[in-house]
Order: C-alpha cells, then sequence, then structure tokens
C-alpha cells in the first residue's frame, strides 16, 4: 500500500491485471482482477496520461505544490488510490521532463478538479468464466452462489 510518506517513483499500468484506455479524455481503467472500474476525468484523467507515459509523480505533486498546496495533496492521494487498486505499480526507468506535463499545464491554467468514480456495478459480470459459468436451459453468464447452483 502506498501512504501519504512513501516515495512513489516511476509508475506504469500494471497489465495484465489492469486494463485502461481514453475516452475523449476520460480516462476508464479496469481492474480485472477485482472487477472494479474507475472513471478519472478532469486532472485526474491528465495526471493518469502524465504518469503512465513516465513523469516522475514526485516532481508534478512538487510543482503543483509550488502552485497550490490542496492541488499536490490531491494528486498525491489520486496517485495513492490508484496504486492501492491495483491500477498503477512501480517500474524502472528514467522519468519524462516535468516541462511535458499535462497536469502542470493545467494547473497552470487555473483548472483545479480532480475527478475520480470507482463502480463495482459489474463486478460480478466482469470476474465471471465465460467458459464455466454457462448453463444451457439458463444461458450466459449464469452466477453460481455457495451451493454451485445459479443464483
Amino acid at each position: 500500500m502506498l501512504d501519504a510518506a512513501a516515495d512513489i517513483g516511476i509508475l506504469e499500468v500494471s497489465t495484465p491485471d489492469c486494463v485502461a484506455n481514453d475516452f475523449d479524455g476520460e480516462i476508464v481503467a479496469l481492474n480485472l482482477s477485482s472487477g472494479v472500474y474507475w472513471s478519472l476525468r478532469d486532472l485526474a484523467a491528465a495526471l493518469w496520461r502524465d504518469v503512465t507515459s513516465g513523469h516522475n509523480p514526485e516532481a508534478i505533486i512538487d510543482r503543483l505544490a509550488q502552485m497550490n498546496s490542496n492541488l499536490a495533496h490531491e494528486s498525491h492521494l489520486v496517485i495513492a488510490n490508484l496504486v492501492n487498486a491495483g491500477l498503477l505499480r512501480r517500474c524502472s526507468g528514467s522519468p519524462v521532463a516535468l516541462e511535458a506535463s499535462e497536469t502542470v499545464a493545467r494547473a497552470e491554467a487555473g483548472e483545479v478538479a480532480f475527478s475520480v468514480e470507482s463502480y463495482e456495478d459489474m463486478k460480478d459480470l466482469i470476474l465471471a468464466d465465460p467458459v464455466h459459468d454457462t448453463e444451457e436451459h439458463l444461458g450466459w453468464p449464469v452466477i453460481r452462489n455457495d451451493n454451485g447452483v445459479g443464483a
């Protein structure tokens, strides 16, 4: 688990357990192991794009702290939540220059919103086994209860 005092380091998408895509500026990331999916918009989406392209999260947080301590705090919370949710993980690599950071540029332009939401409403379907969770008379998917019978 990543906490407030932790050295974050360079991050990458936690493949193969996480898949993510950018839909018109919104990042949708899915943890295939937990079945939870996340929506990242505004500065949270920019932060995702920055850290998954090699920007050092700590350098971004430090720069945001020079502008607004709340932005720095929020960005650290977003990163910690994404790491703890299994969507991002530490990796080795050299950081990209901070000057190219979308998060910093948007914050300098006055943007302050980090929009992060997680959803568990499709968890059972995401975690279902489409090969083995099938019953001819019931169709697919059949979510089995503790007795092995379709719910």
